[in-house]
């Protein structure tokens, strides 16, 4: 699973009913959030690490996620390739999504290219 560095301390991010509902809940739901992961969106994966992040009890802020989001890409350790990796991982790796996102992929064309994308 992945993880994310936030206070001095890394976590494992993971989705929860909670979390699910969480990101679920932005406009254009479920589907819109698989769209925006694809593409690796900036705005989406903080969402996604601060949902990531409730499992934890650490009661982080959505600020505090994206300002440890912003302060990683400034010092150079957080690129759009791991946005999309762990977004990928996360997301449409995840029970919730998984079975959607496949039949989403199911054009082999379009599963080998999000495969060499996200290798």
């Amino acid at each position: 699973m992945a993880n994310f560095e936030i206070n001095g301390k890394e976590y494992e991010l993971k989705l929860t009913f909670d979390s699910i509902n969480y990101l679920n809940s932005g406009e254009g739901g479920a589907l819109a959030l698989v769209g925006s992961v694809f593409t690796g969106d900036l705005a989406t994966y903080v969402k996604i690490v601060y949902a990531g992040l409730k499992h934890t009890g650490e009661n982080f802020t959505y600020n505090a996620v994206q300002t440890a989001v912003e302060a990683q890409i400034e010092a150079e350790t957080l690129d759009l390739d791991k946005i999309m990796k762990d977004g990928n991982e996360i997301v449409a790796g995840s029970f919730f999504y998984k079975k959607t996102v496949d039949k989403l992929l199911k054009n082999e064309d379009t599963k080998q290219a999000m495969e060499q994308l996200l290798s």
